[in-house]
């Protein structure tokens, strides 16, 4: 959990990581072990850990992709460019496999989240479900109105 902190630490500084070689440094490699231990929390079977530096003018993107079950996983990505978006700076969503890259709706959470690594899983472990069962569950709620 001590990388997912530092991680947190890191995005919450008024740092840019625009133009910024040094921070694109140390967010790749605090941000690779974070999404390491993140994957270990979650759980999950099957993981692709990625960092893309982009260009000069970006923060660089941080990536984990992870499969619990059969067309049953996560996407989550992050990085600095917005640091103040409205709808959150933390991209995740369902995958079905581990080449799907437009996946199920997009969630959003904030990098304070990563500060509290429970809390963090709780939220993501939400997409934790096979597809039958979320059917269903819909099914359930419209049955009962």
């Amino acid at each position: 959990m001590k990388n997912l902190r530092q991680l947190a630490f890191l995005m919450l500084s008024g740092e840019s990581g625009s133009h910024n070689d040094e921070f694109k440094k140390r967010f790749k490699q605090i941000g690779l072990k974070a999404m390491k231990e993140l994957a270990l929390i979650l759980e999950l079977k099957e993981v692709d850990i990625n960092f893309n530096p982009g260009g000069i003018a970006v923060s660089g993107d941080l990536r984990l992709m992870g499969m619990w079950s059969a067309e049953n996983g996560v996407y989550i990505t992050m990085n600095k460019n917005f640091p103040n978006a409205p709808c959150g700076q933390i991209l995740y969503r369902t995958i079905r496999n581990m080449k799907d890259f437009s996946g199920g709706s997009n969630c959003w959470l904030e990098f304070k989240l990563l500060k509290f690594p429970e809390a963090l899983k709780k939220r993501i472990m939400r997409l934790n479900k096979p597809r039958q069962e979320l059917v269903i569950e819909s099914l359930h709620d419209c049955m009962a109105k």
